[in-house]
């Protein structure tokens, strides 16, 4: 599909890093001014939302009978040329799991249990192997959230950890250090942040004296409603009205050969 794009785009010589040869080139500055001005004539314009199943070849046939005006969605649309066609519905679950694939567990201290109850900061870094005590899952440490106070692990050995065990590893000189297990799961169903009634991120006290978080009046945004919601806005664009479609074309690759 790709070659009706670009077959109008003047070629130029580029030299890559540091080879001795220019390469031919498409120049792909030569669209901004172009489709910048048709983008502020809304006479040539409609808004749309993109509907489950759509993809851009098809939709270029629904709205102008032939797939070969595909390409306009992405310059007529900063955000899809940035991120990409949105994920249909249907595969939102199966691309969250793609990008977010681990395990999170919440803890509510600040300290280990065994050794010198050393902060865990320190004492739970990314990279170590930890182990649940009585699930025997093991796994990695591959990011942290302590604000949140949260692990992010990748499983080497079985498949999750059971809350209230002991996530645990041996030290150097041979102490067994942990903590308690207060939560776990998907790493795409892991709070990334806690927002008031305004909408507003806010901060909370992950280690409360207590031990239980107070969240109350909170709204938590998962990671995974993080990817819909973002999903979600790549689906309203503008797109060149039917009845201007050939005519916009037409004048585009006619500026691209001048």
């Amino acid at each position: 599909m790709t070659t009706k794009y670009f077959k109008n785009f003047e070629s130029l010589a580029y030299r890559f890093g540091n080879l001795e040869d220019p390469v031919l080139f498409n120049n792909l500055t030569q669209y901004v001014d172009l489709i910048d001005e048709i983008k502020t004539n809304v006479a040539f314009l409609n808004k749309y939302t993109i509907l489950s199943g759509d993809r851009p070849d098809s939709l270029s046939h629904k709205l102008y009978g032939t797939t070969d005006y595909y390409w306009t969605f992405y310059l007529m649309n900063d955000h899809l040329r940035l991120s990409g066609w949105p994920v249909d519905t249907g595969d939102l679950l199966a691309t969250a799991a793609s990008k977010y694939p681990n395990r999170f567990i919440t803890f509510n201290n600040r300290t280990t249990i065994g050794g010198a109850n050393e902060d865990i900061a320190v004492t739970f870094p990314v990279g170590q192997s930890v182990t649940g005590a009585s699930s025997t899952t093991v796994g990695t440490i591959v990011k942290r959230n302590l604000d949140l106070g949260q692990l992010f692990i990748k499983i080497t050995s079985g498949t999750k950890f059971t809350v209230g065990e002991q996530l645990q590893f041996t030290n150097t000189d041979g102490d067994i250090i942990s903590l308690i297990v207060a939560s776990e799961g998907e790493q795409y169903n892991a709070v990334h942040h806690y927002k008031n009634t305004d909408g507003k991120q806010v901060d909370i006290d992950p280690y409360p004296e207590s031990g239980t978080v107070n969240t109350s009046g909170l709204i938590p945004v998962t990671y995974r409603d993080r990817l819909e919601s973002r999903n979600d806005e790549l689906k309203t664009i503008i797109v060149i009205r039917p009845d201007s479609i050939d005519k916009v074309v037409a004048d585009f690759n006619k500026a691209l050969k001048s």
